[in-house]
């Protein structure tokens, strides 16, 4: 005898469908109370960079633009948040004149508590970096001048803490623009602001 299908499965798979969109819904609005409520209970704050001394000692350029240095600097971070710590890992440092790399530098990764001001400290050393035409000439004209305007710039991969939940990997771009440093003043103050994207 032959057997029809019941008219009722159609309906129970539209149920199950239903339940399981309503279920992922449902853990969508959790997530976003939560991202929301962690939001508003941390009120994050930007952090704060700046270049706080900076150095130039034995610097010399040669007649066909080939340049060597030590560059020493300071570089402050500060953290206003409460709630919030940072961890920096694969730290870059570039000094750099115009448009071009002079000097270039890794850290060690390192963790900064909330609430917290930390002094960043690295010498970068440039050995016999060949520089254009034109940014040698204008190296000369300053170091003639006693003074040689600089731009420091730190590129790093963050991850934020809250109690126990990490974020993911963001990259962090810090850029110290036109820091004159002195070539008289071993060890310069200069407290100059930087800008920040994270």
């Amino acid at each position: 005898m032959p057997t029809t299908a019941s008219p009722n499965h159609p309906l129970r798979r539209r149920s199950l469908v239903c339940y399981v969109f309503l279920v992922i819904l449902t853990l969508i609005f959790i997530l976003a109370v939560g991202f929301l409520i962690t939001w508003l209970v941390t009120k994050p704050k930007k952090l704060k960079y700046s270049l706080q001394n900076a150095s130039v000692q034995n610097f010399h350029l040669t007649d066909d633009n080939h340049m060597s240095a030590t560059f020493k600097l300071t570089i402050q971070s500060h953290n206003p948040n409460h709630r919030i710590s940072v961890y920096y890992n694969s730290v870059e440092i570039y000094v750099k004149f115009k448009d071009q790399t002079l000097a270039f530098d890794t850290m060690e990764p390192f963790h900064q508590p909330r609430m917290n001001v930390m002094q960043i400290d690295d010498t970068l050393v440039a050995q016999n970096v060949a520089v254009s035409k034109s940014n040698g000439k204008d190296l000369r004209d300053q170091h003639s001048l006693g003074k040689i305007e600089l731009e420091v710039y730190v590129r790093a991969k963050v991850r934020f803490k809250v109690a126990v939940w990490k974020s993911s990997h963001r990259t962090a771009h810090i850029k110290c623009s036109h820091a004159t440093v002195y070539l008289s003043q071993p060890n310069q103050s200069l407290n100059s602001s930087c800008e920040a994207d994270i």
